[in-house]
């Protein structure tokens, strides 16, 4: 079994019986590493004859669920990593076409495991944000600012917005129905999410108990406002968008009993 170091990636062989964690003293660098071996050999790609792969690191619950049923039946190869150092050893191993990341793991957070793959040069072809878990001590998502990922998967998404979201980074075939992600229009829906999004990260308390869209609006008057003028400056029209999203996102929440 072959490990990497995190911070300078020098490769080690390691017997594939030892303890489930392993304290490494690099050579190269220098620095001490933690090993987990049992991790380790979950780098293998399931299945065969893969449209592309991806190493998703996220902790599991149901949008991670969500998201890698959709690959599955696309043809993703898939590793799953639930900490940081898992999936930057998993990431440098497996040398994948894409990185799913949640922003926040345990061990190397997202926003750094990001940020050592590019000063590395070991980024996939494409890196997206996973949807934060909302906690006001955790990590915000700033608005306009992806941390060095290309894009994001926001949670409330429909199995058709992650396809397009993917096929467009990989350039791929993807069986997606619909405007093209790179169209204006999908542009200016990505926009609205994004601000809905920041409202879900800042008030989880008051977005669940979000029943409707009249809700929404009535919770955030001076939010929403703001934000429609925002998308209609970036393209006239766009500020009707947001209803849209509302909706999406109240569909969302009913179909999964409220939420979570």
């Amino acid at each position: 079994m072959y490990v990497h170091c995190p911070y300078c990636l020098k490769r080690y062989k390691l017997p594939a019986d030892h303890a489930k964690l392993l304290r490494v003293h690099c050579r190269g660098c220098g620095r001490e590493f933690l090993s987990n071996p049992t991790e380790a050999h979950r780098h293998e790609l399931e299945g065969q004859g893969h449209v592309a792969t991806a190493v998703v690191a996220d902790i599991q619950r149901d949008f991670r669920n969500f998201v890698i049923d959709v690959m599955r039946r696309q043809g993703f190869g898939l590793v799953m990593a639930e900490d940081g150092y898992t999936a930057l050893e998993a990431v440098t191993e497996r040398r994948p076409d894409l990185l799913l990341v949640n922003p926040y793991l345990p061990g190397l957070m997202g926003v750094d495991l990001i940020a050592r793959l590019r000063e590395l040069g070991r980024s996939p072809k494409a890196i997206l944000l996973m949807g934060a878990i909302h906690s006001s001590r955790r990590y915000h998502r700033r608005p306009e600012s992806l941390y060095g990922a290309d894009d994001y998967l926001e949670e409330g998404y429909t199995e058709q917005a992650v396809l397009q979201k993917l096929a467009y980074h990989l350039h791929l075939p993807l069986a997606v129905d619909g405007s093209s992600p790179g169209s204006k229009d999908t542009e200016s829906l990505r926009l609205a999410r994004s601000v809905f999004a920041d409202l879900m990260v800042y008030h989880p308390e008051k977005m669940a108990r979000i029943k409707d869209a009249p809700g929404f609006f009535a919770a955030f008057p001076q939010e929403a406002s703001e934000a429609r003028r925002y998308l209609e400056g970036k393209k006239p029209g766009a500020g009707e968008l947001l209803s849209e999203v509302v909706n999406q996102y109240v569909a969302w929440s009913a179909a999964r009993g409220g939420g979570r």
